[in-house]
């Protein structure tokens, strides 16, 4: 697990930490979880949500793969909630 990670979505480089993601997400209630969810400070929200507002990217352009690998690099515990 890296204190930041680098990588490159629709050929756009970013930079991520697990810091940026905890703080992005202060006081935002999660939203209805699908199928992929993430574990943030003890809350539950879908990743794509997460992924979204830590990276600043349309969700409609990263699918929720990408998502769960770069959470998942930075030690987040990812869910998969079969409904």
């Amino acid at each position: 697990m890296s204190e930041q990670i680098t990588f490159v979505v629709n050929g756009k480089m970013l930079h991520l930490s697990r810091s940026d993601v905890e703080s992005c997400l202060r006081g935002v209630s999660p939203e209805p979880i699908q199928r992929h969810a993430v574990e943030v400070r003890g809350t539950t929200y879908p990743v794509k949500q997460v992924f979204e507002a830590a990276t600043g990217l349309d969700r409609l352009d990263f699918t929720s793969a990408v998502a769960r690998h770069n959470l998942g690099r930075l030690g987040f515990v990812l869910v998969r909630v079969d409904g």
